[in-house]
């Protein structure tokens, strides 16, 4: 009989994980008028209306996120939004990248509608309560987007530690991401556990670092996330709701 490593923490994704997120045109909508909206707030001019500002800047920033997601390489948002947003347009540089993570913080928030997924709350209190170490680990652009959103869900008091691709400089699934969020926690892999919505970046790393368990939950994003081969790499739990990830934890620290 297989003996596992008794997990001491769990780490978990961001968007479509501990947040059900979902986008539409009106979302599309609503941050072009925000992207306008910034550059007047911080009087940086362009030679454009909010619609053509939009049709020069969107392209761009989805080939920043195309060339990172095949580098697993994250840029700062100054970078981000001077040398790729922002590549074509006249502008004031230095205006722009006093304003970028403002605008990088914006676009988090606008191009996506968030919500704390249901339970979640009540299974972040759950795990602390049992002892556990309790992280995030996300890809963002933003620099402080994910800690505002925990602090207005009310649950930033349940973690220990946040490492961000934004911060790091790597995205998951690079194992530097991984070894980093491990470092901080002064845990090894096979003591911790990771939950995420995406066989790509959320199984696939853990599972190459040797996470001791490996959690998957569907969102939104994970048809579009997960269009390759992953054959090898699959999770050791598919839940439905957040909480069973506390109810199987829980059982497994029982029985040890």
């Amino acid at each position: 009989m297989e003996v596992k490593n008794v997990i001491k923490g769990v780490m978990f994704d961001m968007g479509g994980t501990l947040e059900d997120l979902y986008f539409d045109d009106d979302n599309i909508r609503r941050t072009a008028h925000e992207l306008y909206s910034l550059l007047q707030k911080h009087e940086i001019e362009v030679p454009y209306d909010e619609t053509e500002l939009w049709n020069l800047v969107y392209p761009e920033i989805l080939r920043y996120k195309t060339e990172a997601e095949g580098t697993l390489m994250e840029l700062k948002p100054e970078q981000i939004w001077a040398d790729y947003g922002f590549c074509k347009i006249p502008v004031d540089r230095q205006k722009l990248i006093a304003a970028s993570e403002e605008i990088a913080h914006m676009w988090e928030v606008t191009y996506y509608n968030r919500s704390l997924r249901k339970n979640a709350a009540e299974m972040l209190k759950g795990l602390k309560e049992l002892g556990l170490y309790v992280a995030a680990v996300s890809n963002t652009a933003s620099l402080f987007q994910v800690f505002d959103t925990l602090e207005e869900y009310g649950v930033r008091q349940y973690f220990d530690d946040i490492t961000l691709s934004s911060i790091v400089g790597y995205r998951k699934p690079h194992p530097y991401i991984f070894q980093i969020a491990l470092n901080q926690a002064r845990l090894r892999a096979e003591e911790c556990a990771f939950v995420g919505d995406t066989l790509s970046r959320d199984v696939v790393g853990p599972r190459k670092m040797g996470y001791g368990r490996v959690f998957k939950i569907n969102s939104m994003l994970t048809p579009f996330k997960d269009l390759g081969d992953y054959n090898g790499f699959a999770p050791d739990y598919e839940v439905s709701d957040i909480y069973d990830v506390y109810r199987l934890l829980k059982d497994e620290l029982e029985r040890s």
